[in-house]
């Protein structure tokens, strides 16, 4: 199985083949009742619009054997922490561990504002106690949202526009 969905108000299991590897948006459609997601070893790749418009979203569960990603507090993150990925639209409080120094352009879309905020204060601080540079690890693009896939290996500067 390489992707698991539990939906609210209904126990209904959606599973994808153990031959896919790549998640996109495709993968899951807006879906108002998915509360949860279960990634398995077997992914390799996820777009970084997977997760937008899954307003009920609370948490993100990762295998412990996947070699990519991971998650920390119902949040998906690279192996490493370092980067956050996504952060459930749903969820109300998450602890950001302190190795997380970048995040991708998308991982607080449709996250409460007050929320957001928390979180990139959390990552900021967590730069300057590592003595680094906080940056997007998605590039920007001039072209409207573009879609990159995880993990990425390129980090792109902070700009002033995007602390605000």
């Amino acid at each position: 199985m390489a992707l698991l969905f539990v939906m609210n108000a209904m126990n209904v299991r959606a599973e994808i083949s153990e031959k896919q590897t790549k998640l996109d948006a495709h993968s899951i459609r807006p879906n108002n009742t998915i509360i949860g997601v279960h990634i398995s070893a077997e992914i390799e790749s996820i777009a970084s619009n997977t997760f937008v418009n899954q307003i009920n979203l609370r948490y993100i569960e990762v295998e412990d054997d996947n070699p990519y990603f991971s998650a920390f507090s119902n949040c998906l993150y690279d192996k490493e922490q370092k980067i956050l990925y996504c952060f459930p639209q749903a969820l109300i409080f998450a602890e950001v561990p302190s190795t997380v120094v970048s995040m991708d352009r998308k991982a607080l879309k449709g996250v409460n504002e007050k929320v957001a905020a928390q979180v990139r204060a959390a990552i900021k601080k967590n730069c300057e106690s590592a003595g680094v540079e906080f940056k997007y690890a998605d590039p920007a693009s001039d072209y409207g949202p573009s879609v990159t896939y995880w993990p990425y290996n390129n980090i792109y500067p902070l700009t002033d526009n995007d602390l605000k």
